[in-house]
């Protein structure tokens, strides 16, 4: 073969070569694009949870030319543990367990829910039937021998840790388990249901979902009163992956932030979605007081547990309070 007729050769197999590059590089391109997963928790029905998020979800997926998946967690715990395996890219949760997730390096706080009437935060409560002697918190301690309780999920912030520490433990109860005839343990909504069907006695929520019960459940709702509110909490935050693109990390921030600035149809989806107005810019920062309460919550447990001895308990100690130093010292250097 001569050299001339070689390089003709050459050059058809480079041209062929470069149109079948070029015809496969569409679906090349499809399989590239990232698929993102975005986790929820549930203070209501799922159905109704993934229904509520899916215009939101979508649109995100589509500003970041990805496709959606939606999953959504009945349990605080279950969602956590997803995110720690790496199998959530963005996710709406309780400010504890983002707690725990940041905590873990895997994940950081990037944005706030921001209400309607534009409030950056929220409160625990708890709720007993309208028609119950039970007026107060004093109340519910004096005669909790004899009430059914329901007590939220225990890596919940409102229906959980706040409680748990602003209305017992600076009462001097160190667990409702032993204070109450019995307690179960379910979702705000399932909370205030059975306290209005008269299924518990005392429950708690929050001020946020005792305002979709009485919208969604109008009837049910007449059943029930508040009678103990905590000082204010803030709107849970959204969480990214730390691993993801800075690209990427770019573009969900820009939506989301920027998301029913004008759009009316938008405005109405955040409305339906958790009676938002929008999303605001955040940081692990937010986390700070939920710190307070987690690390005060262990130490508590610590002193309470009787079958440690009292230089066990005093190393314990000491390792929970290094600990809150280091995560406090975390939250606090986040950039802002």
């Amino acid at each position: 073969m001569t050299l001339q007729r070689r390089f003709l050769l050459m050059g058809m197999a480079g041209c062929w070569g470069n149109r079948l590059m070029a015809a496969e590089s569409p679906v090349s391109a499809r399989k590239a694009i990232p698929r993102l997963v975005f986790g929820l928790i549930s203070p209501r029905a799922v159905a109704q949870t993934r229904a509520n998020w899916l215009p939101f979800v979508e649109r995100l997926a589509a500003a970041c030319e990805s496709t959606a998946d939606i999953q959504v967690y009945e349990a605080q715990g279950e969602l956590v543990s997803a995110f720690k395996a790496g199998q959530i890219d963005v996710a709406w949760m309780g400010n504890a367990p983002a707690l725990e997730v940041v905590e873990a390096g895997v994940g950081e706080v990037f944005a706030q829910m921001v209400t309607q009437d534009g409030s950056l935060g929220y409160k625990s409560l708890l709720v007993a039937q309208s028609t119950t002697p039970v007026k107060t918190l004093s109340d519910v301690i004096v005669h909790a021998s004899a009430l059914r309780f329901g007590d939220g999920d225990p890596k919940s912030t409102s229906g959980f840790l706040v409680p748990m520490y602003f209305a017992f433990q600076k009462n001097g109860v160190t667990s409702t388990q032993a204070l109450f005839k019995s307690v179960e343990v379910g979702s705000h909504q399932q909370n205030l249901s059975k306290v209005a069907k008269g299924a518990v006695d005392v429950a708690t929520a929050n001020s946020e979902e005792l305002g979709f019960f009485q919208r969604d459940f109008p009837d049910l709702a007449k059943n029930l009163k508040v009678i103990w509110e905590s000082p204010l909490i803030p709107q849970s935050p959204l969480l990214w992956k730390v691993g993801l693109s800075d690209e990427f990390k770019q573009k969900i921030r820009k939506f989301v932030t920027g998301f029913a600035a004008r759009d009316p149809v938008e405005k109405q989806i955040l409305l339906t979605l958790n009676g938002l107005s929008r999303f605001r810019p955040s940081t692990n920062r937010q986390l700070v007081p939920i710190a307070d309460l987690e690390m005060f919550k262990t130490r508590q447990a610590i002193n309470n547990d009787k079958t440690l001895s009292k230089d066990l308990r005093l190393a314990r100690i000491t390792e929970a309070i290094e600990r809150g130093s280091r995560l406090e010292l975390k939250l606090k250097l986040s950039p802002q």
